[in-house]
Formats: structure tokens, sequence, C-alpha cells
């Protein structure tokens, strides 16, 4: 069954100050917000991409080059989760059940399968748009994938849900503080240039995921 990616690209250029407020961002939560700040200032508009479409198969192999995690056939568990909140569970004729109960708690997938096909996809964007190769999988560590290519170094960090392309847009802009103050230090180490590149995927169907990527320079 064939996976359609919808694709958003933006890339962010760091100066030599805000490469420095970067990495005193990391520790200090006032440097925090000022290069939150300066974030705000840098023009940052997305642009849309190619749709790829991913055989299933392809995606299962991604995830399984990719993934931290060893997860048993995470396709197949969003498959079923988007499946059971569809309703499709339901006999006909009957109404869903109710409980009594003081708080609204949503159905949940599984948070391991979540992750491991944003990851997969990560190192699957990485591979066709960057023209890179992995080069090491850190675990229990950050980011979540080294990768190598035209001479430069790629810092891959992979967030993902199920909710909505506004809810993982807010979880990149969360994240997009640590990965520029890592790339900034890591800049400082590294023989080749060094590239920061997060990608954001919101799982919206079994069949169709959408894809925001920040390519972030320093």
């Amino acid at each position: 069954m064939p996976i359609y990616l919808t694709l958003e690209h933006r890339q962010l250029n760091l100066s030599p100050m805000q490469q420095s407020l970067a990495k005193a961002a990391a520790s200090r939560q006032a440097m925090r917000l000022q290069f939150q700040s300066q974030l705000a200032n840098i023009p940052s508009t997305y642009t849309s991409l190619c749709p790829l479409q991913v055989d299933e198969r392809v995606l299962g192999k991604m995830i399984r080059k990719y993934s931290e995690q060893l997860v048993y056939r995470p396709l197949e568990e969003i498959q079923h989760y988007f499946t059971y909140t569809s309703g499709a569970f339901l006999e006909p004729g009957y109404a869903p059940l109710f409980y009594s109960r003081t708080e609204n708690r949503l159905i949940t997938p599984s948070k391991s399968a979540i992750a491991g096909i944003g990851e997969g996809l990560a190192g699957l964007v990485a591979q066709q748009l960057f023209r890179c190769r992995k080069l090491a999988r850190p675990n229990h560590d950050y980011p979540d994938i080294v990768m190598m290519g035209n001479g430069k170094t790629y810092l891959i960090e992979a967030k993902a849900t199920t909710g909505s392309a506004s809810q993982i847009q807010q979880v990149i802009e969360d994240e997009l503080v640590r990965l520029a103050a890592y790339t900034s230090a890591c800049f400082e180490l590294d023989s080749r240039p060094v590239i920061g590149i997060l990608v954001g995927t919101a799982l919206l169907s079994e069949t169709q995921y959408h894809c925001f990527i920040t390519e972030l320079s320093v």
C-alpha cells in the first residue's frame, strides 16, 4: 500500500551572534528567551516541495534502519489506531458504550510506533532531499541520526504525532532551540560544515503523512 508524503521545507541561517546565543540558551533560561526572540525575526516561511509516494515495504525498511527502539509492526499499529478511531469496530445498530467519568481521556496509539515511523521518515527524507547516508545512529543520545554527504555533516532530529499539522509545527518550534544549540556547538568541532535537520511529521491517516522540514545552517 503506498503512503503519500506532503513535504514543506524552510531554511534558517544563523549569524555568528545567534550561534553564540544558541549555545548559551542550552543552559540559561534568559538566553533561551532572547534566542527565541531572535528566531522569531528570521524569515522562516515554508515552501511546498514535490510530494513523495512511498511503498509501505520501503518505509518499513527505513524504520528498521533508523528507529531507536525495536518496534513490532509499527505501521500496522498506526493503521489499527486509525481504523479504531474511525468507528469501524462498532457493531451496526449499537451506539458507542458510555462510561461515567470526570475527565475526558483520548484513545492514543503506541508512542513507540509513532516515534519509530517518525525516525524512519526522517532518514528517508534526508536520503531523498539531501543525498546523504547514515554515519551513526546514536542510542539514547542526541540527535536521532548523524549523516554525511556532499562534504557536510547532517544532524537529523525527528518528531512525529498523530495530531494535526499545526500541532507538529508547535513541537518543531519548541525543539528548534535545542537543535540550534547542538548544531552551533558541533560546528566548531567538525572539519566539515554542519547542518541541522529537523523533520516533524503529522500522521494524518493510514496513507497520508505531512512532513515539515527545517534546515538549519550555521
